[in-house]
């Protein structure tokens, strides 16, 4: 799978865990831009490049990503880039729910909460502790593990090369001619 053969590829090249977490935070980047589930995300910031980081605390907090809407509303984005066996705690939630959890100044100094919290993660094993702390959280958080990435409909290997948006998704998938004839059948017998 391609997404597997660029992890692989992280994990061979980095020279340290903060080089690996630094390129799948790009990547993760880049992924955004490209899945059309995401269409509606119209910025997506690093957090070191994100304008209003020093409000949250400015270091390294928790929060990878920052995406802003095309509504206006901000994202905090978490990017976790683990072995597929790892197991996800409740304390490496803590510091994202945190953070993500607080309000911060923007340009117009208004105070401004995030709308909404996605946990990015290659791996699909979360303790039961992990898994209660994300439940009827407000924001809420949405997860995307190892098997969605793997599943999405992006060409990772474009994405790798700094190609995104609609030139890396892969095409949609066309209903074959027996599917299409049991789907008119299934209409006709129904409209009747």
């Amino acid at each position: 799978m391609a997404f597997a053969k660029v992890l692989k590829k992280y994990r061979e090249l980095s020279f340290s865990e903060r080089d690996k977490g630094n390129r799948f935070e790009r990547l993760i980047q880049a992924y955004l831009y490209t899945d059309p589930k995401y269409k509606h995300l119209e910025k997506i910031w690093l957090w070191n490049e994100f304008p209003y980081r020093n409000s949250l605390g400015g270091g390294d907090t928790g929060i990878d990503l920052v995406a802003q809407t095309v509504e206006g509303d901000y994202w905090a984005i978490q990017c976790k880039c683990y072995q597929d066996d790892a197991r996800i705690s409740k304390e490496e939630v803590d510091t994202f729910l945190s953070t993500s959890g607080r309000s911060f100044e923007d340009s117009s100094s208004n105070r401004v909460k995030f709308s909404n919290r996605l946990w990015v993660s290659t791996t699909n094993k979360w303790t039961s502790t992990a898994n209660d702390t994300l439940r009827h959280q407000d924001p809420p958080v949405t997860r995307i593990n190892l098997t969605d990435l793997e599943e999405a409909p992006v060409d990772w290997l474009k994405i790798d090369e700094g190609i995104y948006g609609e030139k890396a998704r892969t095409a949609k998938k066309q209903l074959r001619f027996h599917q299409k004839d049991a789907l008119e059948k299934t209409k006709t017998y129904f409209d009747l």
